[in-house]
């Protein structure tokens, strides 16, 4: 069988198929090929002393990079390992057509997205979203949740002070969630009314937004640092936790504290914005993120599972990404581990220190090489 690239002799871990061993990964048109003993192919890759990955997905971001100052540009992130993402409610209403045609159709990262609520989405940081049942365009909602279907995963709020009126607004939204039958996704911090209230309204898929934050009266922990009992309840009805780091929605404390109870994270992301890609200490990209739950006693597979197949799943897209298996898309991410300092911040600016680092050696998107480090030989 020919083959356009073989990708030799690295350290494979799927969490999807429960495989983690050296293996070669083949690379037909755009999808992955299983390897067969008679192969041929012209573009080995010599992936020995690296751990090739499925390609990264990063389930919290704000891509709309040409059209809102909060945004970055989507295909940044194929330099970090990641080949798909979710863009977490940049664009309303008024402004998805825009988002779609400018950022989901010509970017080389897969994208799924979440509808803000507030027609303007988040444009810039000084315009702040209304959360309000009266601030809602119904007919525009449904007219774009019918129009992109296909990528649209379900309508985002953030039920903070400041930008949520108060829990009507999430019951307007859950109503046309409902009859749309969307998901949802639900920003955590800072509650304008009590967690448990959010919480009983959410449904198996529903996402659990920066369920590690820390910033108002709330948490996930009562005053004694155990867990409380609204989240658990909310976890066995099959609502999904998403850590999205950011810079103000995650506690280490909160963090240590939940993950010594059990309460590990489903999915892992980093909720970037431009004041946080690349330069940050508090989640500069995906696999700085990741390295924190490694260091806090999570294992690789576990961690690489919430940002592979279990993202993948949300996205209604099992076994097409976040997948080496044959057959699935080939988006592929080739990584050395290294010994090495960071430091990390939190919302309260308390640091918190990891020893392991990632490092992009080569991603392929699609089937092409999308990133190579300069000192990474391609070819052999």
């Amino acid at each position: 069988m020919r083959y356009d690239f073989i990708i030799r002799g690295g350290h494979v871990i799927d969490p999807e198929r429960g495989i983690d061993e050296t293996a070669d990964i083949g690379i037909t048109g755009n999808k992955i090929a299983e390897v067969s003993d008679d192969a041929e192919c012209g573009r080995i890759i010599n992936a020995a002393g690296c751990y090739v990955f499925p390609g990264l997905i990063d389930f919290h971001t704000h891509i709309y990079g040409n059209g809102s100052n909060c945004g970055v540009h989507a295909d940044y992130l194929l330099a970090t390992g990641v080949t798909s993402a979710v863009d977490a409610g940049t664009a309303g209403s008024s402004n998805f057509d825009s988002f779609y045609g400018g950022t989901v159709v010509p970017s080389k990262v897969r994208i799924k997205s979440y509808l803000n609520m507030y027609g303007s989405g988040q444009i810039d940081y000084n315009i702040v979203e209304k959360f309000d049942r009266c601030e809602y365009r119904k007919q525009d909602i449904l007219k774009v949740i019918d129009r992109y279907r296909d990528n649209i995963l379900g309508l985002k709020i953030r039920m903070s002070r400041g930008v949520a009126k108060d829990i009507d607004a999430m019951d307007a939204m859950m109503e046309i969630a409902q009859e749309e039958g969307v998901g949802v996704c639900v920003h955590t911090s800072n509650p304008v009314v009590p967690l448990p209230e959010i919480t009983e309204r959410l449904r198996a898929g529903d996402i659990y937004c920066h369920c590690y934050q820390a910033w108002g009266d709330e948490s996930i922990l009562d005053e004694n640092g155990k867990l409380r009992g609204f989240i658990i309840e909310a976890r066995e009805k099959g609502v999904l936790m998403d850590a999205a780091n950011g810079r103000m929605n995650f506690s280490i404390e909160c963090c240590k504290k939940a993950l010594e109870q059990g309460f590990y994270p489903d999915i892992i992301s980093t909720d970037w914005l431009d004041d946080k890609y690349n330069i940050s200490s508090h989640a500069k990209s995906l696999t700085f993120v990741m390295s924190k739950y490694m260091e806090l006693g999570m294992t690789l597979p576990q961690v690489l599972r919430c940002v592979t197949s279990a993202p993948a799943k949300a996205m209604g897209m099992q076994g097409k990404i976040g997948t080496l298996k044959p057959g699935a898309y080939a988006d592929v991410a080739i990584f050395k581990l290294t010994e090495k300092k960071a430091i990390h911040r939190d919302s309260a600016n308390l640091t918190f220190e990891t020893h392991k680092l990632f490092v992009p050696q080569c991603v392929f998107a699609d089937g092409e090489p999308a990133f190579c480090q300069a000192d990474f030989a391609l070819l052999d």
